[in-house]
């Protein structure tokens, strides 16, 4: 993963993937002073990469750190896939947990095509409709490829800020045999067709996992990100927000003068309220699982109460106080 989030975060999801089977877990620090660096490091199997000048001018000598963070993202997967002795690789982000329904080991291990990605379909946390009370508490909505018409029915105003049924991404993540000759992408992985130009590489859909994404740790959080994106330039949001994400900048920033003002847009988009969620059942799109990353890890796992991770978002991104009043 290519990380810049807090630091409760991404030592929850190094030690989540570490505890359920990864053999290591590496992770690119977008911020090279980045102030969880050495506690990660201190992780048996967590591999850190400070991602600073000489490690840009290294991968790019005459380029440089790449101003679109997918293509950050992406270079950053492949140089772990090429240094790496491991079988398999997937690509996630700090906020996606791979939560296995079976045994991924074991799927892999079958999977006689290494020219084929193995796909983590995606499940999106839905917030609880009330007081949050752990980083990850909520139930999760299923991806889907619905008519027109019954996203209208299953996800009523809110449809045209979502794609597959999700607000973020309904691709889901990729994994690849080290070595193959398979490139990780962002969601998907690539192959390099007859004519040297990068194809989209076959895919076969895991059977026994799929990928937990909490966009949005917390409502601070999600308008964080929001506002993130809404700073880069015009040429780096052409890159990397899809239109139905583009909608919900826009969306926000008319209705975020407060930060009263966004918790309340976040809410409307992600609470699960009886409405959302007597529409969600009706379409099978409604999933409850108990993700609790802190009784799987035990007392390796850090805080992970919404004011301190909250806190730490601001005190990451001080930006933040002069364009809301966190």
């Amino acid at each position: 993963m290519t990380a810049n989030e807090p630091g409760a975060l991404v030592t929850a999801n190094v030690q989540w993937h570490l505890a359920t089977g990864a053999a290591a877990v590496f992770v690119f620090l977008d911020d090279p002073e980045d102030p969880a660096a050495a506690s990660l490091a201190a992780i048996p199997g967590c591999h850190v990469q400070l991602c600073d000048d000489a490690y840009w001018t290294e991968r790019r000598p005459t380029k440089g750190r790449p101003p679109s963070q997918m293509r950050r993202q992406t270079i950053n997967a492949n140089f772990a896939q090429n240094r790496c002795d491991l079988e398999w690789l997937f690509h996630i982000d700090a906020d996606e947990f791979i939560w296995q329904e079976g045994t991924l080991a074991a799927e892999l291990a079958t999977h006689d095509d290494p020219m084929t990605e193995v796909n983590l379909p995606v499940l999106e946390r839905v917030f609880p409709d009330g007081v949050q009370a752990g980083l990850f508490d909520g139930s999760f909505r299923a991806t889907s490829d619905l008519s027109a018409a019954a996203c209208d029915a299953a996800f009523g105003p809110f449809a045209r800020m979502m794609k597959r049924g999700q607000y973020s991404h309904g691709a889901g993540k990729s994994g690849v045999r080290v070595g193959a000759g398979l490139r990780l992408g962002v969601h998907t992985a690539t192959r390099t067709g007859s004519e040297g130009r990068q194809r989209r590489a076959a895919k076969r859909v895991s059977t026994s996992a799929v990928l937990l994404h909490f966009d949005g740790l917390t409502p601070v959080h999600w308008v964080m990100k929001v506002l993130r994106y809404a700073q880069t330039t015009p040429e780096v949001q052409a890159q990397i927000l899809q239109p139905h994400r583009a909608a919900q900048v826009a969306w926000l920033l008319e209705r975020c003068a407060t930060m009263a003002e966004a918790r309340a847009a976040h809410r409307d988009l992600f609470a699960l309220t009886p409405d959302r969620h007597a529409r969600l059942v009706r379409f099978g799109l409604s999933h409850t699982i108990a993700f609790d990353p802190a009784a799987r890890v035990g007392a390796a796992m850090p805080d992970l109460m919404p004011a301190g991770f909250d806190a730490d978002v601001v005190r990451r991104n001080p930006w933040l106080r002069d364009v809301i009043d966190v």
